[in-house]
């Protein structure tokens, strides 16, 4: 009996090694998903542009800018993991203000392939380039999603305020549900994304977005990032994970022109 358990031990020994490795070796594809369903239609008012984010290489970062000439705070807007930007730049149009939406690297016309490295890094060169093509402005850093947290990477002292949608702790969090919380997913996952950290340096004006029935970002683990921070303001919804946005697109709208079109 005692060597059939040390054998039964053995073989569940080798088969959790077994996931934790194949876990490790295709996170990366099962996070990034560059690749579009369809041929975007990027809006009628969207330009595109392209920045280099790699002189080294000459990796090139390219996207859109909507609403160029309307007055008042710039978006720079930082898309989820399986959006070209092109698809949304029709929702940022309809929140009538100027908007930034860059694509990571692997993604739409960008260069590269992504990993949180250097989405942050081209994150954070993006920004530079919105400040110096839109002097004088204030500037909203906007994520959906995971690009939620690439906009608390991403937010300096001179950042005017956050408009957060589906924000997360950290991709552990997101992931510790069901059979994956046997194994130790705070090892295993290499593109992190913690957003912990950044969440006590955001602006006065923040605002949260999100779904009480989001399957892929639940609501309790929202709800753990509105813990810290107090000055939020808040618009909680029923939509799915991908509706979240257009749902509330005017009620973004909203708080924008309260808070920033004087």
């Amino acid at each position: 009996m005692q060597r059939l358990l040390k054998r039964t031990g053995k073989v569940f020994g080798k088969i959790y090694l077994v996931v934790c490795v194949v876990l490790w070796g295709i996170q990366g594809s099962v996070l990034f998903r560059p690749v579009p369903y369809e041929d975007p239609t990027p809006a009628r008012s969207s330009v595109e542009y392209e920045i280099v984010v790699d002189e080294t290489k000459n990796i090139k970062s390219r996207g859109y800018i909507v609403n160029e000439t309307i007055p008042g705070p710039v978006i720079l807007f930082f898309c989820g993991r399986a959006h070209d930007a092109a698809y949304l730049t029709n929702s940022l149009e309809r929140i009538k203000f100027p908007a930034v939406l860059p694509n990571y690297r692997g993604y739409g016309k960008s260069d590269g392939r992504p990993s949180e490295k250097n989405i942050i890094a081209d994150a954070k060169i993006t920004l530079q380039m919105v400040r110096e093509r839109f002097p004088d402005r204030p500037i909203i850093l906007m994520g959906d999603s995971l690009g939620s947290a690439v906009a608390l990477h991403t937010v300096d002292p001179n950042i005017a305020g956050t408009i957060l949608i589906s924000p997360f702790r950290s991709l552990a969090h997101v992931a510790n549900r069901g059979l994956l919380r046997a194994v130790p997913l705070r090892l295993l996952i290499r593109n992190k994304f913690d957003t912990r950290a950044n969440l006590d340096t955001l602006p006065e004006k923040v605002l949260v977005v999100y779904s009480k029935e989001d399957k892929i970002i639940r609501a309790k683990e929202t709800e753990r990032v509105l813990e810290r921070i107090p000055q939020a303001d808040i618009i909680v919804d029923d939509e799915s994970h991908i509706g979240v946005l257009p749902y509330n697109e005017h009620k973004i709208t909203q708080w924008l022109e309260e808070n920033f079109k004087h």
